[in-house]
């Protein structure tokens, strides 16, 4: 009988590459059982955090409506089944909220074997003053809020008129523009990362400025207060962020 030399060894590319997959398996399946760890926990800590925020949503959003001053404004329901949203969109915001710092410590361990000693330290030196950006920001869009919210108390004065909101809008528009802002506000620590990080030079990022107006320019436009000093002070706060960041790392 005369054999086909033609034919290749399937046999053994076949276990060749089998060999490499459970290789591979071997090698990277404590990294994955230690991430399915991490986000089993993250969930577990969401899902709780975000039950709590369902059972007291009405206590939690009475004491965030006591942060602004709603005089000369009437908030109501608009349905009979709206305060389902209300306690299911309080649940969410919660367990992200009390997630979030666990998910950056998280995210921190994992991203530190990859990184040299050096810039794991600028990152973890950041860290906090990332978050009080934040929590600044945060609180600077709900100060934003307030200021829209005398003024349409002032026009309604002025008018002999009702103000009436929604309060699934009023809620969804404070988180929106408070999230934003504060997302906005980590200017400062991006440019950092990217500059020291050597990402990108700092005469990149300047050269380029223009595009990063017009982005600043087109969010503050899409965010809920429409008037134009709200627009103006929407653009001009995270400009002036971006400047300081280039002015601090000056020396890069």
């Amino acid at each position: 009988m005369v054999s086909d030399k033609s034919t290749p060894n399937v046999s053994g590319i076949g276990t060749t590459s089998g060999l490499a997959i459970d290789t591979a398996i071997a090698k990277f399946l404590p990294y994955l059982q230690e991430i399915q760890k991490k986000l089993t926990i993250l969930l577990i800590v969401i899902l709780v955090s975000g039950i709590s925020g369902f059972l007291y949503y009405q206590k939690i959003l009475t004491f965030v409506m006591h942060i602004f001053n709603l005089k000369g404004i009437t908030v109501v329901l608009s349905s009979p089944y709206q305060f389902i949203d209300l306690a299911v969109n309080t649940g969410i915001a919660t367990g992200v909220i009390i997630a979030f710092p666990l998910f950056i410590y998280y995210l921190l361990s994992f991203l530190k074997p990859a990184l040299a000693s050096k810039e794991y330290g600028l990152i973890t030196r950041l860290v906090p003053f990332t978050l009080l950006l934040f929590i600044i920001g945060f609180g600077f869009g709900g100060w934003v809020m307030q200021f829209v919210i005398n003024l349409f108390t002032q026009t309604a004065i002025n008018f002999d008129v009702t103000n009436i909101w929604d309060i699934s809008h009023f809620f969804s528009q404070t988180i929106i523009m408070g999230v934003c802002l504060g997302l906005l506000f980590e200017m400062p620590v991006v440019v950092t990362l990217l500059i020291r990080l050597k990402i990108l030079k700092k005469k990149t990022i300047a050269k380029n400025r223009r595009y990063i107006y017009t982005a600043i320019l087109i969010l503050a436009a899409l965010l809920p207060p429409s008037d134009v000093i709200s627009l103006s002070i929407l653009t001009i706060v995270p400009l002036s962020l971006f400047e300081l960041a280039l002015l601090f790392n000056k020396s890069i």
